[in-house]
């Protein structure tokens, strides 16, 4: 029955104390969050943890969540917040993307893993992530904006600017992978 309702109905019933509406919204969006933090990350371990933290922030906070908004988008928001917040308390020394990230299995070679690991090297921090989630997360602008704390001019900025360093970079790129693909960065179609 759950399955049927709206992430909306799921927040109100969730708010007068159903358990299982929030098991469901966990549900749907729980491998989202965690190949988001994935990516934010680098680390299966600190992925998982920070997962859960997320959807324990999400069940203290539901009370504040505005039912006109988006649910992901918040859950995004959370997410993004947690791992800044752990970052600065534990300034990590090493690179994000450690064995534990499948882009560093050499005998498993994936054109999406190399692509994104490109672009988690050549991009800053909010160029990626608005990348991410327009791509991976099919995310409108809109809801961008909002998990980057950011004004959509700002964010559409972002996102420009972001596949124009990813399109330079992946073209100075002498992989082989590269060359056997057709990219499709922007909203011109390819030659």
């Amino acid at each position: 029955m759950t399955q049927e309702l709206t992430d909306r109905e799921l927040v109100l019933a969730a708010r007068e104390g159903d358990s299982s509406a929030f098991g469901e919204l966990i549900h749907r969006y729980h491998e989202t969050i965690y190949a988001f933090l994935m990516q934010l990350t680098g680390r299966r371990e600190d992925a998982e943890d920070l997962t859960q933290d997320t959807f324990l922030h999400a069940l203290q906070k539901l009370g504040t969540f505005k039912l006109d908004r988006e649910f992901r988008p918040w859950l995004f928001t959370i997410s993004r917040r947690l791992t800044i917040a752990q970052w600065r308390r534990h300034k990590p020394t090493y690179f994000l993307l450690d064995s534990d990230h499948p882009a560093t299995c050499p005998d498993k070679p994936h054109d999406s893993i190399a692509l994104w690991k490109i672009a988690k090297q050549s991009l800053k921090n909010d160029e990626y992530l608005a990348i991410w989630l327009h791509y991976q997360e099919d995310l409108p602008i809109k809801e961008i904006a909002r998990v980057l704390r950011k004004t959509v001019t700002h964010s559409k900025v972002i996102l420009h600017r972001s596949r124009k360093k990813l399109r330079k970079k992946l073209e100075a790129t002498s992989d082989n992978w590269l060359t056997e693909h057709s990219l499709q960065l922007s909203n011109q179609p390819n030659p």
